[in-house]
């Protein structure tokens, strides 16, 4: 254990006595401070009730939804291979919640505190075969707790963006241990493994496997556009000169930056004389009462008209057929995003100007639809549909003359739909190469 570790352990045990008062600072993180205080317990009761010694675990960690998300695909693969597996999830935020009924597992909540104490208490009363990282979210108490005992370590669609605090710093210092630990790691493309290194992993231990959320934005996709042919879409009809974006997943400032947008494209002499008009679709990350209040307030103010709610059966008013954007539609449900996508022509994908963070870019492009999003961000796919010009990256006041260029340039929108399809497909294969990993730790932990 190195003496930063050592440090770092020190330092969390005496701070343990104030965790109460990190938990005041909202619900979510009270939920997080005091499921990690008792994860360690919770754990070990489990194992004690329900750990078969006859059948191999599977401990994924994933910082939250979208990291565990990606890793559902890998963990189906897993279970065909080895139909008796037993899953532990753990995860960091709440927002994994939502996506727990898809992974079934045997146990999920919070990981153990990071103490030596907790993370031995509850590797050593579960026994895992083996403990798997999705994307980046490694622990140095928890990684040193199990290779203490032998148990096989490793991370599936592995990244590490360029800027990130991980590379530099103590942070570095802190995590280095923690990568060198790792038996096997998937990273998600070849321009990851130098950064992988940097932070300690063992070249031997790197492979390039991709990134398995490509396949699971491909099968819902997929699998909403079957449902979509076989009835009614679930958004109006239009009017032939629309152009209709759905924003998916939208805080606060990315309503504003849209609705500000709408509101100058609805005043621009350019965007009148092309005929064609912007409709927008504002899907909010949590569509309560206080995202439709603050909308209906964006919409007032900017373009002097209430917006419309999905829930209240939504219809295509009679002046649409104008230059004039009808209200923004808000989308006060969730579990129907890929079927929304399949009836726009342009995705923004919200957390990339205020929020926790960019969401999924691929299940939009997936869609065959140009995707739109916010300059701050740390996804590697993101950077590269930049790259590949198959997205645009829009700081807030550049987001009105893209969107105006792309109004007018129908060809452009459909070159740019396309190639985003084609992207994602060409990330197939990465769900079997990362559960053909996840396969041999648990094979390496039997025969030790």
């Amino acid at each position: 254990m190195s003496l930063l570790e050592n440090l770092y352990n020190v330092a969390v045990n005496i701070l343990r006595p104030l965790l109460p008062a990190f938990g005041a600072a909202s619900p979510k993180v009270s939920a997080a401070v005091e499921g990690r205080r008792v994860a360690a317990g919770d754990i070990v009761r489990w194992a004690e009730r329900e750990r078969d010694p006859f059948r191999p675990l599977l401990w994924l960690h994933g910082a939250s939804a979208g990291e565990l998300a990606g890793a559902i695909p890998v963990v189906e693969c897993v279970r065909s291979e080895s139909p008796g597996l037993q899953l532990l999830v753990t995860y960091s935020s709440p927002s994994a919640e939502s996506v727990l009924d898809e992974l079934d597992p045997d146990h999920a909540g919070y990981p153990p505190l990071e103490t030596m104490a907790d993370c031995r208490e509850a590797i050593e009363g579960s026994r895992p075969d083996a403990l798997v990282f999705a994307k980046l979210d490694a622990w140095p108490a928890l990684t040193r707790a199990a290779a203490d005992v032998g148990v096989p370590l490793g991370m599936i669609n592995a990244t590490v963006r360029p800027s990130s605090t991980r590379l530099r710093g103590p942070g570095r210092q802190l995590l280095v241990p923690s990568y060198g630990r790792l038996d096997g790691v998937g990273a998600v493309a070849e321009g990851e493994i130098e950064r992988l290194e940097m932070l300690g992993t063992r070249t031997e231990a790197i492979r390039v496997t991709g990134d398995a959320s490509f396949e699971r934005a491909l099968e819902r996709v997929d699998r909403a556009r079957e449902v979509e042919s076989g009835g009614a879409g679930r958004l109006p009809p239009r009017a032939t000169n629309r152009i209709r974006l759905c924003a998916g997943s939208t805080w606060p400032e990315d309503e504003r930056v849209l609705i500000e947008a709408a509101a100058t494209l609805a005043r621009s002499p350019s965007v009148a004389e092309s005929g064609v008009g912007l409709d927008l679709v504002l899907v909010p990350h949590e569509p309560d009462a206080s995202a439709v209040k603050r909308i209906r307030e964006l919409c007032l103010r900017h373009l002097g008209v209430e917006p419309r709610l999905w829930s209240e059966g939504p219809t295509l008013p009679p002046e649409a057929s104008g230059v004039e954007s009808p209200a923004p539609l808000v989308v006060d449900a969730v579990g129907f995003l890929a079927e929304l996508y399949l009836e726009c022509d342009l995705a923004w994908v919200g957390g990339g100007i205020g929020g926790e963070g960019l969401h999924s870019v691929v299940e939009p492009a997936a869609a065959g639809l140009p995707v739109l999003f916010g300059p701050v961000h740390d996804r590697w796919e993101a950077r590269e549909m930049v790259r590949q010009e198959i997205a645009i990256e829009a700081p807030p006041e550049e987001t009105a003359p893209v969107l105006a260029d792309l109004l007018a340039d129908p060809r452009r929108r459909a070159d740019m739909g396309s190639r985003a399809r084609t992207y994602v497909e060409s990330g197939r294969g990465a769900t079997e190469a990362s559960a053909r990993l996840v396969l041999e730790l648990l094979d390496g932990s039997r025969v030790r």
